[in-house]
């Protein structure tokens, strides 16, 4: 499926990208960037509850907070475009960056855009992940303003050119009217 050889393109890349680079996590240790594919893992042992209204029980935060920092890629949606020769489809992704920074002085936003620039620099010069997947532009990147103390987010979104199969030569469209095209 194209969707999957992509998440797993472009997780495999980030991987690589940042392979050695480490911030610092709740702990005060520096700990390697961590590279998800679609969600945040839960907690290992992780108990439902439906009395509880969140619906879980023994998710501490602090469960939570060992995932950062990290990027997830995320699949967005995919659109077939109509049918023409140079036409390709397309499919939009999503990479949510996040790391725990729990200063009073809020400065979790700069490893947050230095992430998000080392990825940007390395798509804009390598625009084809895994051979066959090639990135248009807009490339857009923003930091996410709502107030998470002491948890940071910034998201990238990415279209990428994915191909598809095309219609054969021996397809009859019938229309309403009867007519053959």
């Amino acid at each position: 499926m194209l969707e999957l050889g992509l998440i797993d393109g472009l997780a495999e890349r980030l991987e690589d990208l940042f392979d050695g680079y480490t911030l610092l996590n709740k702990a005060k240790v520096l700990q390697q960037v961590r590279i998800f594919k679609q969600y945040i893992p839960q907690a290992v042992g992780l108990a439902f509850d439906d009395k509880d209204k969140s619906g879980m029980k023994g998710y501490a935060e602090s469960d939570y907070e060992a995932n950062f920092p990290c990027i997830v890629v995320k699949y967005i949606d995919h659109t077939d475009k109509e049918e023409r020769r140079l036409d390709q489809s397309t499919t939009t992704m999503k990479l949510l960056y996040g790391i725990y920074d729990e200063d009073y002085m809020c400065q979790g936003y700069r490893d947050i855009l230095n992430m998000m620039e080392r990825v940007r620099d390395d798509l804009l010069v390598h625009r084809i992940v895994s051979g066959i997947y090639m990135l248009e532009m807009p490339l857009k990147t923003r930091l996410l303003e709502v107030d998470t103390w002491p948890i940071y987010f910034g998201e990238m979104d990415l279209v990428f050119s994915t191909g598809r199969v095309v219609m054969g030569k021996d397809y009859v469209y019938k229309t309403a009217q009867g007519d053959v095209i």
